[in-house]
């Protein structure tokens, strides 16, 4: 087995493991149980469970970002675009990934760890993306002047605020996706230009 496919999957029996135990439930002789692989062998891979962790996130993050880019790669309006950053962000808040990422924050203590983290988040920002597509909003006259790397960090908080609370009450998804919209509508009235609407 080629080094980049072990490495695959230790990390894939890995999140099994960590779905079905948490973070802090699951250890590396979990793993090497679920794998077949042997600790050597996972060592050889990953320094450590959380680089196994980490290695899994950033996958994650990368699979996120490709995704989000894909949805707003087509030539429309900004607010279309943000609407489909809203229906993505509210089929992802059914992962299970969020909930372990906010178990491994709550559990980490040491600092480059969670710098690592912080690095990783940093680099697969939605935020970037946000604001790109509200610049271009606000060029194109759909959107007043104001300041989009803000908007776009007010508007990226926002949502995934509503996912985290959603998680931590774990109601129905209609629920998420109905106030999901109902901010979205709120949002944009302080966005759109309604002068260059009439």
């Amino acid at each position: 087995m080629k080094r980049d496919a072990k490495k695959d999957l230790i990390a894939d029996t890995a999140l099994s493991c960590f779905l079905a135990s948490g973070y802090s439930g699951t250890s590396v002789d979990n793993i090497v149980k679920a794998s077949g692989v042997s600790k050597g062998g996972i060592y050889w891979h990953f320094k450590s469970k959380e680089e196994i962790f980490l290695y899994l996130v950033g996958k994650w993050l990368d699979e996120n970002k490709r995704a989000l880019e894909d949805r707003l790669s087509q030539d429309e309006p900004a607010t279309a675009k943000l609407g489909k950053f809203v229906d993505l962000t509210v089929e992802r808040a059914r992962s299970p990934v969020l909930s372990l990422i906010n178990e491994f924050v709550m559990a980490a203590r040491d600092e480059s760890v969670l710098n690592h983290l912080r690095e990783m988040v940093d680099r697969c920002s939605e935020e970037n993306i946000v604001a790109d597509v509200i610049n271009k909003g606000i060029e194109g006259g759909e959107f007043k002047p104001l300041d989009a790397r803000a908007a776009a960090e007010i508007f990226v908080t926002m949502f995934h605020g509503l996912v985290m609370r959603w998680h931590f009450k774990h109601e129905d998804i209609s629920l998420l996706r109905r106030v999901a919209k109902t901010a979205m509508k709120i949002y944009l009235e302080g966005l759109l230009n309604r002068q260059a609407i009439i």
